[in-house]
């Protein structure tokens, strides 16, 4: 029987977790049938062997895949969906889990009625593993329950949405684009894809848990580092060609913000030549509202000699008192 949703879930090293993020799918409670695609990355640990485990248990609803060699978390998703068949898809990373047995049957209901909609969310319960934090709910300030593309873009990186508890017609983000194996970030360019075909609809249930631990994807991120900022001007320089350029003021701004970090990137802190142009591109960007022009001119466009000459000559000059230096 064809499966009416394939829950999409990505595992890599997730030995203390993979068996609970399992059980937590087979748990759920539908009126329709699901299959259960695993991407496992070659995993090192012993994930393999416990899913190698269930899909031998339960060998008409969970599906194996894997590459060669380790590839990467983008290269792992499309891998996963190639090999699912359903109308819809419910995303699910390894070290996460449902806690509403009828996660799917609500969003499946919720999409079968309202076929504008391209994505379906919930809210969910952040964890810190190992006593790091308090839980908290993810979504609890949420003021509005519909949202469009043009919600997600933004100066600054908008995220409110737990990956755990997305939920996709298929047909809006299969067959994925041909940049998207190279982002560093699965579930932003997934979701603003999507949502050129269709709004996103918010339901304020709890279905999951969403854990941060030292391991977790989101603690790979570094805002100096060059090659995470560069990754991220990659993915919305494709995310606004993708869109039309229907967006293009706000993608400008946003890519401007990336540039703007980009500034400050370790790897750049001594090139001069290089700061110089990733200036005039940021500037470029946001003009003419340019915010932090007076810091971009001074640290990263005038050189730092033309600055050490010029108040030389002003405390020479008795324009400015030696302390002022």
């Amino acid at each position: 029987m064809t499966p009416l949703v394939s829950v999409h879930l990505l595992t890599y090293n997730h030995v203390t977790f993979i068996r609970q993020s399992i059980e937590s799918v087979v748990a759920q409670k539908t009126t329709f049938p699901f299959e259960i695609v695993i991407g496992d990355d070659c995993s090192t640990d012993g994930t393999s062997a416990i899913v190698d485990e269930y899909a031998a248990r339960y060998p008409e609803l969970i599906k194996v895949v894997r590459g060669e060699k380790n590839g990467g978390p983008q290269p792992n998703s499309i891998r996963i969906l190639e090999n699912c068949r359903g109308k819809y898809m419910a995303a699910l990373e390894g070290d996460d889990y449902w806690i509403d047995p009828y996660k799917l049957q609500k969003q499946v209901d919720f999409m079968e009625a309202n076929p504008d909609f391209s994505i379906c969310f919930t809210n969910s319960r952040v964890e810190f593993f190992g006593d790091q934090g308090e839980p908290y709910q993810l979504n609890d300030g949420l003021e509005r329950d519909v949202f469009e593309l043009k919600d997600l873009i933004g100066e600054k990186e908008i995220w409110f949405m737990g990956t755990a508890t997305l939920f996709y017609t298929m047909k809006s983000i299969f067959p994925v684009q041909p940049w998207f194996h190279k982002t560093k970030s699965g579930d932003i360019p997934m979701i603003m894809l999507a949502a050129r075909f269709g709004k996103i609809k918010y339901l304020p249930d709890v279905t999951a848990v969403y854990r941060r631990h030292p391991a977790g994807a989101s603690n790979t991120d570094h805002k100096d580092d060059a090659v995470f900022l560069e990754n991220r001007i990659m993915m919305y320089t494709h995310l606004n060609e993708d869109t039309g350029y229907a967006f293009n003021k706000l993608f400008k701004r946003n890519l401007g913000g990336w540039y703007y970090l980009l500034l400050n990137a370790k790897q750049y802190r001594d090139d001069y030549f290089k700061r110089l142009q990733l200036a005039m591109r940021y500037i470029q960007l946001m003009y003419p509202d340019i915010p932090h022009l007076k810091e971009v001119f001074k640290d990263h466009i005038i050189p730092q000699w033309v600055m050490k000459l010029t108040r030389w000559v002003r405390w020479n000059l008795g324009l400015i008192k030696k302390t002022e230096e």
